[in-house]
């Protein structure tokens, strides 16, 4: 019987239900020889309750059974791996020691992160399970105060103190920059944290290095740290000075930030979970979209904008979307056909043809549409041409031996698999002139957000990339000790390209701004007010092109 987990979409509740009940039938081991998962490793290492974390060929099998599975299902980025100068599989095997040495539960489970990050793919984690490898269980803690990265010289990067807590972060001046972190130089801090933080590009790398900064990260091995913060900082006039911060819990910091007013002379108009609406004080035509998300409540929160819109008759206005601090989601062209006056290509996707592809597909063919799905211009809620596609061109590819499926528009969510992919406006839309300002904090479905304006040449953007990761979908499964069949861990794997209006893939190869502005220790108290008046000025210029 084959006992894998099946790969799904992403985690939701059922899947993760699925995973949970499926460690009672775990892999075949790496021989092929399914065993029972009780049956313990007599010979290997042991944690302090005796549980088995098998020998060193036994881990070394299991690095073997990861990189073939990786071999087989990831869908590769040539962009990236040209971008980033590494080779996947070989990072991968460079880590292979650190398995194999590992002495304990928790140095196995952060050796295989390690091993996971290596793929350089901010999507891809490890996660425990129940019944696998413990690790200490950590709260989430971090020092008072806000850290950003220097972009002035990506080779060299610098950080500095970007917002702090008046009361335990006083010690720490707002705009210092950082000499060392706890004992390590920033040379050092950068090549040590550069393998525990999942990024698919240089500006996605090291916006997070920075921002992960003052954390204790739970994904990060507990020994990196010290029971605080301790720095070594420059102030503006060039004296040195150490400043030893506490670990605290989130809620209990209240950050001052040096920037204390993005757009001045803007209100805030409406809120919603996925963006907040601003105009001016002095009534000039420009409305400004601070996008925060592309969640669930995306399609609602759409609607009481476009009413808005329309009483306060605001369509035609010069829209500016601030997108520096969104993450990803779904459903961002059915946001843009209401944001634009002109059709528009959205992105497209494959899947890369494995085990993991065809139990995807086959599971797909098989689930019935959703009868009572609402009918919304510009999306398909009843998954009715996802499921069509499964059943007939995907299944044609898989049984041809075609690596990948042909591609189509974006999961099937807004068009069928024989379209174009042009997308019409929706029938209320704004019509003025547009901008982006952008820059790496997120991606994912915000790369493709940027992407759809900016590679149909509809909109400028300005500022820096958006963080550069974006696949159609990930496998996950959970990972057994080769020979013993005890779970380890969720590992998962990136299974599909998202291909971007211009033909491109898009992981690891986000939209460059039509103006770069990187952010510095220099201009990061007017940092925004200053994209958007490049916006403002480029949004006018485009249109009037």
């Amino acid at each position: 019987m084959d006992c894998r987990v099946r790969p799904d979409l992403r985690r939701t509740p059922a899947a993760c239900s699925l995973l949970t009940a499926a460690v009672l039938c775990m892999l075949l081991d790496a021989a092929g020889t399914a065993e029972p998962l009780l049956a313990q490793s007599t010979a290997g290492s042991t944690s302090a309750d005796g549980a088995s974390i098998g020998t060193p060929a036994q881990r070394s099998a299991l690095v073997d059974r990861l990189l073939e599975l990786s071999r087989d299902r990831e869908a590769w980025s040539p962009p990236k791996e040209e971008a980033l100068g590494y080779d996947p599989l070989e990072e991968m095997e460079s880590v292979r020691h650190e398995v194999v040495e590992a002495e304990t539960e928790e140095e196995l489970f952060y050796a295989l992160v390690k091993l996971s990050n290596a793929r350089r793919d901010r999507h891809l984690s490890v996660e425990p399970v129940s019944g696998g490898l413990r690790i200490e269980q950590r709260t989430e803690l971090r020092a008072p105060i806000d850290v950003r990265t220097d972009f002035s010289d990506l080779h060299d990067p610098a950080f500095f103190v970007s917002g702090a807590d008046p009361g335990p972060g006083s010690s720490v001046g707002i705009g210092d920059r950082i000499v060392a972190v706890n004992g390590r130089t920033i040379p050092e801090y950068v090549e040590t944290f550069t393998a525990w933080t999942r990024h698919s590009s240089v500006h996605g790398l090291l916006w997070h290095l920075g921002l992960r900064l003052p954390e204790r990260a739970l994904d990060v091995p507990p020994w990196l740290y010290r029971d605080s913060l301790e720095l070594e900082l420059e102030g503006e006039d060039g004296a040195r000075y150490v400043a030893v911060l506490p670990y605290l819990p989130p809620d209990e910091i209240d950050i001052v930030d040096g920037e204390d007013e993005l757009y001045p002379g803007f209100a805030t108009v409406m809120e919603r979970l996925n963006f907040h609406v601003l105009r001016p004080d002095d009534g000039r035509p420009i409305v400004i979209l601070r996008w925060l998300d592309f969640e669930y409540e995306l399609i609602q929160d759409v609607i009481d904008l476009m009413e808005y819109a329309e009483a306060e008759d605001i369509l035609d206005h010069t829209l500016v979307i601030d997108v520096t601090w969104s993450s990803g989601g779904s459903r961002g062209a059915y946001a843009i056909q209401r944001l634009l006056s002109q059709p528009f290509r959205t992105t497209f996707g494959n899947i890369r043809i494995s085990d993991a592809a065809i139990e995807m597909i086959e599971a797909w063919a098989a689930e019935p549409d959703i009868a009572d799905a609402p009918d919304i211009f510009g999306l398909n809620e009843s998954r009715s041409w996802l499921h069509e596609w499964a059943r007939s061109d995907a299944r044609a590819a898989v049984e041809r031996g075609d690596e990948y499926t042909p591609a189509t528009p974006f999961k099937l969510a807004h068009l069928p698999q024989d379209s174009d992919g042009v997308l019409q406006p929706a029938p209320v839309h704004f019509s003025g002139p547009v901008a982006i300002i952008a820059g790496p904090h997120g991606g994912s479905h915000l790369d493709q957000f940027v992407s759809m304006f900016s590679d149909n040449g509809l909109a400028p953007v300005v500022g820096m990339p958006a963080g550069g990761y974006s696949n159609t979908w990930e496998a996950e499964e959970v990972i057994a000790l080769p020979g013993s069949g005890r779970p380890l861990a969720l590992f998962m794997w990136n299974v599909g390209h998202t291909i971007r209006p211009n033909g491109e893939i898009l992981e690891g190869n986000p939209v460059e701004p039509d103006v770069y502005v990187p952010l510095t220790r220099e201009n990061f108290r007017t940092y925004h007010r200053a994209l958007l008046e490049l916006a403002l000025q480029r949004a006018t210029r485009s249109i009037s092109d």
